[in-house]
């Protein structure tokens, strides 16, 4: 489906939504609409970036201006305002959303508690990250999950790591789902093939993209199987 951009009318309207509040400072409308181009992911970002810089007070039911907006840094695009809001997370959660960007758009808690020193802060750093809107919690059973809110957040967040330390962690991800889910392997023979080939394990990746691609084409999903063979042949030349 081709989507059209937001009118400025309705730019306004879903900050005011995002706001909870009726109207809007004129600064902040003109800063909404001409950064955001009527992209409705990009509005929410900025109005939330300006949020957590402390620009906007809420007075009498209302959000005024705490601060001139030409001295507030905005963005010009929606990666780099995801970016700053990444870079305004302390330390430790900042960390733990990039290592949960390596393990996917998707992830459970038991697999970044195992990969993460969290020190029994995971509830609260997860927590901290969901009340902020960067992730949210998909199910409860049979595991805790969370996703990334949006693909782009999850891209950003991955890609503000080092080629070098997202190939140790994919290696590392890998060995990690190896031994927790050991008594039922064959579930993860996919993603431990998408991990290992990231980690550069050309071993390990090989063995588990054959066996993705001999599941797949035991349940006659041929096409599928054909990708992971693929991928499988790419491997080799390595």
């Amino acid at each position: 489906l081709a989507l059209n951009a937001l009118s400025r009318d309705d730019s306004a309207q879903m900050a005011q939504g995002v706001l909870a509040v009726e109207s809007l400072p004129a600064e902040l409308h003109g800063v909404v609409i001409g950064k955001a181009e009527g992209n409705p992911f990009f509005i929410e970002e900025v109005v939330k970036s300006l949020q957590e810089v402390g620009a906007l007070r809420r007075v009498d039911g209302r959000y005024e201006l705490a601060r001139p907006l030409d001295e507030v840094m905005v963005p010009d695009t929606i990666q780099d305002v995801i970016m700053a809001r990444i870079d305004r997370l302390e330390d430790t959660s900042k960390k733990t959303l990039q290592l949960a960007s390596v393990i996917g758009r998707e992830f459970t808690r038991r697999l970044l508690e195992r990969i993460a020193d969290l020190r029994g802060r995971a509830d609260d750093l997860l927590g901290e990250l969901k009340a902020i809107e960067l992730i949210y919690e998909t199910r409860l059973f049979p595991e805790l999950s969370y996703m990334f809110k949006h693909a782009l957040t999850h891209d950003v967040a991955y890609n503000s790591l080092l080629v070098q330390r997202r190939r140790e962690l994919h290696r590392t991800i890998g060995l990690a789902i190896e031994d927790l889910f050991a008594d039922r392997l064959p579930e993860q023979f996919e993603v431990l093939g998408y991990h290992f080939t990231r980690g550069e394990e050309w071993a390990k990746a090989l063995h588990y993209l054959r066996a993705a691609g001999a599941k797949a084409a035991a349940r006659s999903a041929y096409p599928e199987a054909a990708a992971h063979l693929e991928q499988a042949l790419g491997v080799v030349e390595h």
